[in-house]
């Protein structure tokens, strides 16, 4: 594994489509291995971004649209944003405590938030952006 030399970046443009999903998952988890994250951190991140592709897929499309993905790696944090072109939501009304049983769907907020060290949401009716941090932990 490399050490990382500086700031180190990573965008694409992905269809909404749940294929699309896949495919920006296995992309963060390279970029985070090439950044230096242990193999926990890695799924950690890959699991997050996941969940932020999903809900990007599923409600911030329209026909024929695409969410973005950037990275910034500073050689501390990863940084991550999820853009899409949707309506936005209010997460406030999104995000609830735990309850038993554990629902079927709408843990991917939770989910984010527990995985990663930062979770940000910018929800206007022009689209959302999830931003995800996660700190390189020294070994």
């Amino acid at each position: 594994m490399r050490e990382p030399a500086g700031q180190e970046t990573f965008y694409a443009l992905y269809p909404s489509a749940y294929d699309s999903v896949a495919q920006a998952r296995h992309a963060v988890a390279d970029f985070a291995i090439d950044c230096g994250y242990d193999y926990a951190d890695v799924c950690d991140i890959a699991l997050a971004v996941s969940e932020a592709c999903n809900n990007a897929t599923e409600h911030g499309h329209v026909a024929s649209g695409h969410f973005s993905l950037g990275c910034e790696f500073d050689g501390v944090d990863l940084f991550i944003e999820v853009t899409d072109t949707g309506n936005g939501f209010d997460v406030q009304n999104m995000v609830r405590p735990m309850q038993m049983p554990v629902p079927a769907r709408g843990m991917g907020i939770l989910l984010m938030r527990t995985l990663m060290d930062r979770v940000e949401h910018d929800c206007t009716r022009g689209g959302t952006t999830v931003r995800l941090v996660k700190r390189r932990r020294l070994r």
